[in-house]
């Protein structure tokens, strides 16, 4: 079966991943909010433009935060029921959620936009376009995230039924 090891070296690189694009996309989306709302949304769909961006701030901030919460817990207690599989699952879930949002409605938003020809009208138009490829980035390392937890859970239900509850399969 699943080792504690494979397990514990697993989850460590997983949330260092999630952890790092999550930062990226925190420093991205929060620079963007800054310079937005300090010089105007773009003229066109200003609303969309707010409301998107501040989406994927949202889901990098809680990406963020829960990543360092699991991670640096997980080392620690591992064995311990506040880090076992439904405190993990629940924090992943949601922000998998989050970033499916921001970055789909990113996307739709500026997929037919061409940087070049912008101009001065979009300001920062190439950085909301590296703000959609780290959210997809991001979104990835999520769900590849929870269909890991996904697994553990449904070995950890097929071995030792309902009440097992930690990360660990042994």
């Amino acid at each position: 079966m699943v080792s504690a090891r494979v397990v514990k070296i697993t989850h460590t690189v997983l949330f260092t991943l999630v952890l790092l694009a999550s930062v990226i996309c925190l420093g991205i989306s929060g620079a963007l909010v800054g310079h937005y709302n300090k010089e105007g949304y773009p003229p066109v769909h200003t609303g969309a433009y707010r409301d998107r961006i501040r989406i994927t701030l949202v889901a990098s901030v809680w990406s963020t935060a829960f990543a360092i919460i699991l991670t640096i817990g997980f080392q620690l207690f591992g064995d311990n029921i506040a880090f076992g599989l439904l405190p993990h699952l629940i924090p992943v879930a949601i922000g998998f959620i989050l970033f499916m949002i921001g970055a789909a409605s990113l996307t739709a938003l500026t997929n037919k936009i061409d940087c070049g020809l912008a101009g001065q009208t979009f300001s920062k138009c190439g950085v909301v376009k590296g703000l959609v490829v780290i959210s997809w980035i991001d979104t990835i390392l999520l769900l590849i995230t929870l269909v890991f937890i996904i697994t553990l859970c449904f070995i950890a239900r097929g071995r030792y039924g309902v009440h097992k509850s930690t990360l660990y399969a042994d």
